[in-house]
């Protein structure tokens, strides 16, 4: 997710956004703004990048976005928001689609005012994440929208909110009818939920639940894989938040967090989860503080 005007006056930290490798293909690059002509500038930019395909943003909450009048505040402008991605669509031969919140207040349902005047664009899919701004991430998703949306929309509908295991996505397509499922926070920490629900949809037996130890090793190898990409620095303060995710429900992972949140250097922050996975493999006591653990290495 980028800023359209960013990418137009060559940002440089806006352009790092777009980096990808061969292996994430297809991939689409999703971008903002309230500006149909910042969005064809950019959307341009994107297709000479090798993107498959170009993803417009009239949902995201976050106030920085919305006080610029992008992501969701364009569901308070039903012809601006569409003629936002007719734009996108006018400037590139690649796939286009647009994902968004039901509308931005509860009752607000111009989400699905939105995908009906979409209609005669052929975009390759829409996606709804049926919450209104005002709700952000609190409530519940109204599936019920999404099933509305299916029955209107000329192009396929894709399911979004509420989806943290592979059972709650094949609730949703059974439920919606919806053409496929995007997730969002229930990837958090969790990256063995697509390869669960691609079992389920395909009918077939999941690989188990990974161990607390396999976890911990996953997690590490992202930490690492951060301070690779951002750098030491860049990379060990994002990694806390995630170490924080992957750790979620694992015995004595408050004190990992604690460790975690007190390194100074990317060093300290992968000690401190060899240390935990140590604590983890040898099955401590709960009891046990990790310091004891860490005299184990």
């Amino acid at each position: 997710m980028v800023s359209a005007e960013g990418l137009r006056r060559n940002d440089r930290k806006t352009h790092n956004l777009l980096h990808y490798t061969e292996f994430e293909r297809p991939i689409f690059a999703q971008i903002f703004d309230d500006s149909p002509e910042a969005l064809f500038d950019a959307a341009k930019i994107v297709e000479d990048l090798g993107f498959d395909g170009i993803d417009v943003n009239l949902g995201c909450p976050a106030k920085k976005v919305v006080s610029k009048g992008a992501g969701a505040a364009l569901l308070r402008d039903v012809p601006k928001a569409v003629e936002a991605v007719e734009s996108v669509a006018k400037a590139v031969r690649i796939p286009v689609s647009a994902k968004m919140r039901s509308g931005w207040s509860e009752g607000d349902e111009s989400a699905l005012e939105i995908i009906e005047a979409l209609n005669p664009m052929d975009l390759a899919f829409v996606t709804l994440h049926p919450r209104s701004r005002e709700m952000m991430f609190r409530g519940k998703a109204d599936w019920r929208l999404i099933s509305r949306a299916v029955e209107m929309a000329k192009m396929p509908v894709v399911g979004n909110g509420d989806i943290l295991s592979a059972s709650d996505a094949m609730n949703m397509v059974s439920q919606t009818s919806c053409a496929a499922v995007m997730i969002g926070r229930g990837s958090m920490g969790n990256p063995w939920i697509f390869r669960d629900i691609s079992s389920a949809l395909a009918g077939t037996t999941a690989p188990p639940r990974p161990s607390n130890s396999q976890i911990v090793r996953a997690c590490r190898e992202y930490v690492e894989e951060l301070v690779d990409h951002f750098g030491a620095y860049t990379g060990s303060n994002l990694a806390k938040k995630h170490i924080v995710w992957f750790t979620s429900g694992l015995p004595m992972a408050k004190s990992l967090r604690i460790e975690v949140f007190n390194a100074t250097s990317a060093k300290e922050t992968l000690d401190a989860i060899d240390a935990y996975r140590v604590f983890i493999e040898q099955n401590y006591e709960n009891s046990v503080n990790l310091t004891k653990a860490v005299k184990c290495l």
